[in-house]
């Protein structure tokens, strides 16, 4: 286990890319070490199947916020991907760019310009349909499935017609005010995750080993360097020298928890749990950011995707659909159409998320395992959530079974443009529900009418019911010094020489939309950043 240049924590969005990059670009020795297991189970690569990773104990870490306050004193359930791939193996794989105006705060330098962040997307993706039969290396698809889409969407599209909204079919474009068609990470009817892309073609290099199913219990310092890490593998304490660094791509969650339990964070709060400060960085596990969203759901007149997964013929058709032609609902995501909304925002870009799926869920509890079951009621969903949340919150550690855990507060609604953002939402709904191509499907909401409820009741019933929208980002951010954030501009942790962080910790703030883009976007930019300078210097 000596005998490795560079380590890499964690196989997920972020590691794959960053471990393809390094193996096609240098010739240093990678070790890559993810907590899970392989990505190869059945529900990972049927696309509606993440339905049934969603509580799943050996894939997801199954985490839950700490109590918050403004949620009527709720804890909120946060799915975080333990498995390779990581939360793009059990995500909704919808694939969203976010807009221009998400990365005004990312030009720390020219490699975070507009331009470069573009340059990087358009690199990355390949834009694909049903036609296509092949996709090219190291290209994240990018499909198109607006054609296999419900007939039901058309009420959508053509009541945010008549409310002046463009149609914009791919969501690829920043344009203000815009529905469409969400573009899925699906591939011949198979999820097609960053694991897939980038991990699968390198896995039997011989300059690459993983570890699977492998816990890093700590890093160790010497002269403000890694000098080694502790690790778990197979029931067995091993330490870990790499010659040269380490990159961490664990997540939101467990980079900053991984840190603070080795020493690296805000000295007086490591004092206090008598953790060994090795270096004093406030920031680590501070503004953390996360989209809280809801649904509302409706019973309709029409059928909806309901008639297929609800009842028992419906899904053995949508199985053998499935199975010999690699189509229909079992092939798709649930999230189908939606948009970026500016409703009285009070800044200059969109301030909701929408969603229009054809389908509505519960939450079964049959055999003990949470799974999302169908109605039996023909129905469907508006979602939404606030593009750009104010509210931030932080990633500490707490003590429970003399074991050292994640403390997660998203501190949500702690910000009043927060609650103006939901009042926007709430006028909008009313209008939008209330428009005849919407109106006339509707038999019945099966919540809350917000046609007939005030701000304040629509506004319990938010704190109620709300949810996470599970795209927690930030507590590792990129800012040009220690006392604003955590990592430079090149990646490398402020005070450390041979410590980096690539994953969706790093971003300066949360995106419009899905993050799992600009989390794959970031670490192929940082990826390019790192291997520069790595040349540089070794």
């Amino acid at each position: 286990m000596l005998n490795f240049d560079l380590v890499i924590i964690g196989a997920g969005s972020s590691g794959c890319i960053v471990a393809n990059q390094i193996i096609n670009n240098t010739n240093y020795k990678v070790l890559l070490i993810e907590a899970g297991p392989n990505d190869n189970h059945p529900i990972i690569q049927v696309p509606l199947g993440y339905g049934m990773t969603f509580y799943h104990k050996k894939m997801n870490w199954n985490f839950y916020s700490e109590i918050q306050k403004n949620l009527k004193n709720r804890k909120i359930y946060f799915p975080r991907g333990k498995v390779v791939g990581g939360s793009g193996s059990i995500n909704a794989m919808i694939y969203a760019r976010g807009l221009k105006s998400d990365f005004e705060n990312w030009n720390l330098s020219k490699n975070w310009s507009w331009e470069n962040i573009k340059a990087t997307y358009d690199k990355i993706e390949f834009s694909i349909n049903e036609k296509h039969q092949i996709l090219p290396a190291n290209k994240i698809p990018v499909n198109d499935v607006s054609k296999q889409h419900h007939p039901i969407l058309s009420n959508f599209f053509n009541a945010a017609k008549e409310l002046d909204f463009s149609f914009n079919r791919q969501l690829k474009s920043s344009i203000e005010n815009q529905v469409g068609h969400y573009n899925v990470n699906i591939f011949n009817g198979f999820r097609t995750s960053s694991s897939k892309v980038f991990l699968k073609p390198i896995k039997n290099n011989p300059n690459l080993k993983i570890l699977s199913k492998t816990e890093v219990l700590k890093l160790n310092f010497e002269n403000n360097k890694i000098s080694s890490l502790k690790i778990k593998y197979k029931n067995k304490i091993i330490m870990v020298k790499p010659k040269i660094g380490t990159i961490l791509s664990s997540g939101s969650i467990m980079t900053p928890y991984l840190l603070l339990k080795s020493g690296i964070g805000n000295a007086s709060e490591l004092k206090q749990l008598n953790i060994p400060v090795k270096l004093h960085s406030p920031q680590i596990g501070k503004n953390l950011q996360d989209h809280l969203g809801l649904d509302y759901l409706y019973k309709t007149y029409t059928p909806t995707l309901n008639s297929d997964l609800g009842t028992l013929t419906g899904r053995i058709k949508s199985v053998f659909n499935y199975l010999y032609n690699r189509k229909g609902p079992l092939s798709l995501s649930l999230n189908q159409g939606g948009g970026y909304v500016n409703w009285e925002s009070l800044d200059p870009y969109p301030n909701i998320q929408l969603y229009f799926n054809p389908l509505t869920y519960s939450v079964s509890f049959k055999n003990r395992r949470p799974l999302l079951k169908t109605d039996k009621f023909n129905g469907f969903v508006i979602g939404f959530n606030s593009c750009r949340p104010k509210s931030l919150g932080e990633v500490i550690l707490k003590m429970e079974d003399n074991k050292y855990l994640p403390a997660i507060d998203p501190n949500y609604l702690s910000n009043e443009k927060d609650i103006h953002d939901l009042y926007s939402i709430f006028d909008f709904i009313r209008k939008f529900s209330s428009n005849p191509h919407i109106d006339d499907i509707i038999k019945s909401p099966v919540n809350i009418d917000p046609l007939k409820s005030s701000n304040e009741q629509l506004l319990n019933h938010f704190k109620l019911n709300s949810n996470s929208v599970y795209h927690p980002c930030g507590t590792c951010r990129m800012s040009n010094n220690i006392s604003t954030g955590v990592v430079s501009d090149k990646l490398k942790v402020h005070g450390l020489d041979n410590l980096w962080i690539v994953d969706a910790s790093i971003m300066p703030n949360i995106t419009s939309g899905n993050i799992n883009a600009p989390v794959m976007m970031l670490s192929h930019l940082s990826s390019n950043i790192i291997i520069e300078e790595l040349k540089q210097k070794y």
